[in-house]
């Protein structure tokens, strides 16, 4: 029951889902929004959920790898997809004039590049940093009400390790990604500039 549980866990906070929905959350506070709903959830969608997982979700189909890509060897080259779709979407939210979604964009950016440099050296909680960095930015956006979702955090950390996917170290790992690059982007890219 517990490792049934982890894995539920695993899968609603996947980074498809949380950088997806997180992204949507977001993208509420942005005036531009209600320019064109349908368009902007579809980009967010696309850049957040689709574009950094096409290599994962290619070989999951063809029964190559499982979608969390277990084996760190593997995982390096499928950083690449997300690097270009979160820099593209940087300027395509840049040029529609959402600044908070062009923050969002690069604090990804940034996290999924200081996940690739540790993945070099271990095996990172790709999950947990990618939680970490989309709570880390409804916070942001929704202080203090966001602070409800800090608990996620130490529950998918749970849920890694209780999968047999990472040790506490590698969870902690994620977190500190998630929180630099999340940071990093605020700092860099803040809504005002």
């Amino acid at each position: 029951m517990t490792r049934k549980t982890a894995e539920v866990l695993s899968y609603l906070l996947s980074n498809p889902v949380v950088g997806g929905l997180g992204g949507l959350v977001v993208m509420l506070r942005e005036e531009a929004f209600l320019d064109n709903p349908a368009l902007n959830i579809l980009t967010v969608l696309l850049f957040y959920s689709i574009v950094p997982f096409v290599s994962v979700y290619y070989l999951r189909l063809r029964g190559k790898s499982d979608v969390f890509m277990s084996e760190k060897s593997r995982r390096p080259k499928h950083f690449i997809p997300g690097l270009v779709g979160y820099a593209v979407s940087a300027i395509v939210f840049q040029g529609w004039g959402m600044k908070l979604m062009r923050t969002v964009s690069y604090s990804f950016l940034l996290t999924s590049l200081i996940l690739l440099l540790l993945t070099f050296a271990t095996k990172v909680s790709i999950h947990v940093a990618g939680l970490t960095a989309t709570v880390i930015l409804i916070l942001y956006s929704y202080w203090p009400t966001g602070l409800i979702l800090l608990p996620l955090i130490p529950v998918l950390a749970w849920a890694r390790v209780s999968t047999g996917e990472h040790t506490c170290w590698q969870t902690v790992l994620g977190v500190f990604s998630g929180t630099v690059g999340s940071l990093l982007g605020i700092a860099f890219f803040p809504t005002w500039y």
